[in-house]
């Protein structure tokens, strides 16, 4: 669904091992930073279990299945080449939830990242949460509140560390929504407020579900709107491509940004596309898979004698150069504000 918010989980075939070592799980982290500049999405919050991983995803179109089919076939092929193995590497098809609701996103990031904790050692099994909701929550103490506040900060694979300033972050995962969602002038603020809404659960000893609520399954959100939705997506399919045409049609078109990039950075686009070590080819290739509603492969398209994969690789060092360049931040800012006027 164009412009919607989901909630993504997969798991090993029969329950088994979907990251068998650190390295499987690199491999897992690089093909899901190339989802926005393939599929024109937004990877919002990520966590990785030894069984099972969790994505919180925003889609400019409606092609989330084409996405996440794609990271899942890529990673089993790379899987079982790896570990020697042949077979199913999923247990069966994903599971998606749609969010609807200001407050979804936040309440979902929040269960994603409190995984790495959701276990009987720290007092937050299934058993102990079960109890919980029977008998009411006992003091967790100072000591179990460290030890829990500890794993959920030093767990290497998941997104938390970056939201919480412990880490670097990647230029391929959304930040400004759930960073922002709980309050705070300033980037430190903000992250105070996030990391106090985050943590909490932790000192109450409580961690909420919040699929406990889902309509048919499927839907996060005021059930009146949700089986209004439901209702409609049943009702409409046949509609569903025109309606991602029509998503597509909305953004600015090739001509356009191309015109604005001249415009920003004074020099005509025949010069960027010639002139040996001019990024601004690869500046307007890269604002556009991520801000503007592109993908590469229709990128592509627009650049004769430019592959897939050189695309790939200039998208990919513009974004690297990104943060010690801030000529390259300012083209960015500057010609997402420019194509504004378009509803992406």
């Amino acid at each position: 669904m164009a412009g919607s918010w989901n909630h993504v989980v997969s798991r090993g075939n029969g329950g088994g091992t979907l990251f068998a070592d650190d390295l499987d799980r690199r491999r897992f982290l690089g093909l899901l930073s190339e989802l926005p500049e393939r599929f024109s999405l937004e990877v919002h919050a990520f966590v990785l279990m030894n069984t099972h991983y969790h994505l919180l995803l925003r889609c400019r179109e409606a092609n989330l299945s084409d996405a996440v089919r794609w990271l899942q076939v890529s990673y089993a092929g790379r899987f079982n080449w790896a570990h020697q193995r042949r077979g199913h590497v999923f247990q069966g098809r994903f599971k998606s939830v749609l969010l609807l609701g200001e407050g979804a996103p936040d309440e979902v990031g929040r269960y994603l990242h409190l995984n790495p904790v959701r276990v009987a050692k720290l007092g937050l099994g299934k058993r102990d949460r079960q109890v919980a909701r029977g008998v009411g929550r006992p003091d967790p103490g100072v000591e179990l509140v460290s030890r829990r506040i500890a794993v959920l900060r030093e767990y290497p694979w998941s997104s938390w560390r970056i939201y919480a300033g412990l880490e670097q972050a990647v230029e391929w995962l959304c930040r400004d929504r759930l960073q922002g969602g709980c309050g705070g002038c300033s980037l430190e603020e903000q992250r105070r407020a996030l990391i106090a809404y985050t943590e909490d659960p932790l000192r109450e000893g409580h961690v909420e579900r919040p699929w406990d609520r889902l309509v048919a399954g499927v839907v996060l959100g005021d059930e009146g709107a949700a089986r209004k939705l439901l209702k409609g997506i049943r009702a409409n399919r046949v509609e569903q491509t025109p309606a991602r045409r029509l998503a597509r049609s909305s953004r600015p078109t090739w001509k356009d940004m191309v015109k604005a990039t001249e415009v920003v950075l004074g020099r005509p686009w025949e010069e960027m596309t010639t002139r040996h070590g001019d990024w601004g080819r690869n500046g307007l290739m890269a604002v556009a898979t991520r801000h503007l509603g592109w993908r590469l492969v229709e990128v592509v398209r627009q650049v004769p004698g430019l592959g897939y994969s050189a695309a790939a690789q200039g998208i990919r060092r513009f974004w690297g150069q990104l943060r010690e360049d801030p000529e390259k931040e300012v083209f960015r800012q500057s010609l997402v504000a420019q194509m504004s006027k378009f509803k992406i």
